[in-house]
């Protein structure tokens, strides 16, 4: 059975010109339609909240078809909102040496909170990896898999800093293994 067998979309025009037609030829590619009526609307992440859509139409960010092909199998719809109020939606997280309980509560509800998902165990759905440290076995699985999960590994500063900007933030300066930002704390003590 195609993946998206049974998906009706339309593509916001909040999404460039090439990559709709790239999501198109995709979303075809795994069974979906383009025909009325419609399921599904996929638009750019930040671009659209659901309650500017009535009835029975799915508004998904464009990250729900990029996932869903990454996994083999189609991700649930509300953990892929367009709302930019949902800063992490998408994001399915997971940490590893974060020792104090309640950064681990602060993570964990900030991240569901605010449209994402979260696992105590590092599983192959994981996009975010959050670790202090490069020693432990999290870390070193979610290095060897993520080319092909695409998992970031990062530190939880990310989390934070997003939170303070109130949108995500560029995530290259936290990446594991060459963190920008552990550069800095490790310095500054």
């Amino acid at each position: 059975m195609a993946l998206f067998n049974g998906v009706r979309y339309v593509l916001s025009s909040s999404i460039r010109a090439e990559w709709r037609e790239e999501l198109s030829d995709l979303l075809e590619l795994q069974g979906a339609t383009s025909a009325p009526p419609h399921t599904h609307l996929i638009a750019l992440t930040g671009s659209h909240t659901q309650c500017e859509h009535h009835g029975y139409l799915h508004v998904v960010s464009e990250m729900w078809v990029q996932r869903s092909v990454v996994l083999g199998r189609r991700q649930l719809e509300q953990y892929y909102s367009p709302d930019p109020t949902m800063i992490f939606s998408g994001v399915v997280a997971c940490a590893t040496d974060v020792t104090l309980p309640w950064d681990l509560e602060v993570l964990s509800a900030g991240i569901t909170s605010l449209g994402g998902q979260w696992r105590t165990a590092l599983t192959r759905d994981v996009t975010h990896l959050f670790a202090l440290h490069a020693e432990s076995d999290k870390y070193q699985t979610a290095m060897h898999f993520a080319s092909r999960t695409h998992m970031a590994v990062l530190t939880p500063h990310w989390f934070d800093d997003s939170i303070q900007a109130g949108c995500r933030v560029p995530e290259i300066p936290y990446l594991w293994p060459n963190s920008e930002v552990m550069a800095q704390v490790d310095g500054s003590q």
